[in-house]
């Protein structure tokens, strides 16, 4: 008997600690909150990029997440320095789980240091 879709789909996990994340919500604490995101019990932030080809907001949005919503201290970090990047590509948000035939994305940030403001 051939295998279900949801058989193959697969759960949406951190790419820093492995956790499971909860599905993205949408965010009111910010003007610069357009996309859903979400935050992991190891520290990281992620926004979610419904249709991947709004990569760069996306991603600006979870830098601001990371620092509390500075946009300033958020366009003054380096990657590698102050903070890791994550891609969690294959995101179907109906499902929340990773599916090979989705378009979303989980982009996630998580700070090396808190560095004042």
């Amino acid at each position: 008997m051939p295998k279900l879709v949801s058989d193959r789909a697969r759960k949406v996990r951190c790419p820093f600690c492995g956790s499971e994340v909860l599905r993205p919500v949408q965010l009111q604490e910010g003007q610069w909150y357009d996309f859903g995101g979400g935050f992991c019990n190891c520290g990281a932030v992620f926004a979610h990029d419904p249709t991947a080809r709004n990569g760069g907001a996306v991603f600006l949005q979870a830098l601001v997440m990371a620092t509390d919503g500075d946009m300033d201290r958020a366009m003054g970090l380096a990657e590698g320095d102050d903070y890791d990047a994550g891609y969690v590509p294959h995101y179907d948000f109906q499902q929340h789980s990773l599916n090979a035939s989705a378009f979303g994305t989980l982009y996630f940030i998580r700070l090396r240091i808190n560095r004042e403001a």
